[in-house]
């Protein structure tokens, strides 16, 4: 009996051919009904394509562990008779379940793909985001067949796995950016400054793979009642299985962060004129609106403001990412990058001895990062500073210039060496 046959029989047997529709519904949904900012720029679609793999994951924790335990509960190993169980036939339900979850996992990642071919330009899916998704959900099976394998109950014990998993996601398991803390098992953006380190994700994925080995050698002590006593005496497989997992995890912890600081390209996308904008290559979809924004900023009042000659996307000068005077496009919106202008552009024109934390002139940095953006706070972007009314702000940059002109000459400081 050939392994791949036992692995064709339990693919077509399985009673996840039914529920595969809906993980890839879910799939679907997770990818579209979150956000789109994601579309066409490609270290963001790999990250986008992965979310799924957070519901994924401990979908399939539960539908493997309810597989399993039906397995035992039913004595005897599906459509396989009594036969003295081999190790091919313990793995085929686990890797039959694997491949519905990853397949569902797949159309997802292959929708993302699609839909970013026409604005991604060079380049296409960062694989690191991808194969951490896949990380995620074959340790969450493995999990759920190797409880499932350990217990009779057909509600109780997938529920726990299912409702485990997302637990333990949930609080445990993202990937550490800024103060932040994780195990790192999924990413919530794909930032073009950072990039996913080959060790550590190999290492995750040597530990869940360590973890289907022991759910497959524990699973076969207890295939069946009358084979249990025969297989407690060959205890040696499941040890092994624990001595890698514990081996794998180690390695996990030794390999360091999974996400690392990329090099500054040699030729990163900026805009033309002054000042200059610049962004990684991979945010090419936002260099229009970043060169309208450059236009408004130089047509400020060049007798009250002073630009700076060149704003960076974080990370674009060589220092730790956040360490620097860098944006960051969060989501797509580029309101950051305004922003960082806008306050750039107001420190420069103030003298130090001048400037103050007074009202005034938290109005004056808003109105100069409304006028730089070209419209006022959007919906998507909440809070600001203290007591700016940002809709007055947002209604002001569409009146004569001689009237905001005439509100910003009563917000900048007066006196001596002030202006």
């Amino acid at each position: 009996m050939s392994g791949l046959w036992v692995y064709r029989t339990e693919l077509r047997r399985s009673p996840l051919r039914w529920v595969f529709p809906v993980l890839a519904v879910v799939a679907l949904l997770v990818l579209f009904g979150r956000s789109r900012y994601w579309i066409g720029v490609w270290p963001q679609a790999g990250a986008a394509a992965q979310i799924p793999a957070f519901y994924l994951g401990p979908a399939m924790a539960g539908a493997a562990a309810w597989s399993a335990a039906a397995r035992r509960r039913s004595g005897v190993p599906t459509g396989f008779g009594a036969a003295r169980p081999s190790w091919r036939v313990e793995a085929a339900p686990l890797a039959a379940a694997l491949t519905y979850g990853l397949a569902a996992y797949a159309v997802g990642a292959v929708t993302a793909a699609a839909v970013s071919v026409r604005d991604g330009g060079s380049g296409f899916f960062w694989p690191g985001y991808l194969l951490l998704g896949a990380v995620l959900i074959t340790g969450c099976t493995a999990l759920g067949h190797l409880a499932g394998r350990r217990a009779r109950s057909l509600v109780v014990v997938p529920v726990a796995c299912t409702l485990g998993c997302l637990v333990f996601l949930g609080m445990f398991g993202s990937v550490p950016q800024g103060s932040g803390s994780g195990v790192g098992l999924y990413v919530l953006s794909g930032y073009p400054s950072l990039a996913v380190a080959v060790r550590p994700l190999l290492a995750r994925a040597a530990t869940v793979l360590a973890l289907a080995g022991l759910a497959v050698a524990a699973g076969r002590q207890v295939r069946t009642d009358r084979s249990a006593a025969r297989w407690r005496g060959r205890p040696f497989g499941t040890v092994g299985g624990v001595l890698a997992v514990a081996g794998a995890v180690a390695l996990w912890v030794l390999t360091g962060p999974l996400l690392v600081q990329r090099p500054v390209p040699a030729r990163p996308l900026c805009t033309t004129g002054t000042p200059r904008i610049c962004v990684w290559p991979e945010n090419q979809r936002y260099l229009p609106e970043l060169q309208a924004m450059s236009e408004r900023a130089a047509a400020l009042p060049a007798g009250r403001f002073q630009v700076p000659g060149e704003f960076l996307e974080d990370g674009l000068d060589g220092r730790r990412l956040g360490a620097g005077n860098g944006f960051y496009l969060r989501e797509g919106e580029t309101w950051e990058a305004a922003t960082t202008m806008g306050i750039r552009t107001v420190e420069d024109s103030i003298p130090v001895p001048c400037r103050r934390s007074d009202l005034a002139q938290w109005e004056l940095i808003s109105w100069t990062i409304a006028r730089i953006a070209g419209h006022g706070v959007p919906a998507t972007v909440h809070g600001g500073p203290p007591g700016v009314d940002q809709e007055a702000i947002g209604r002001l940059i569409a009146e004569p210039e001689d009237a905001q002109l005439a509100w910003v000459d009563q917000r900048l400081p007066k006196g001596p060496g002030c202006g």
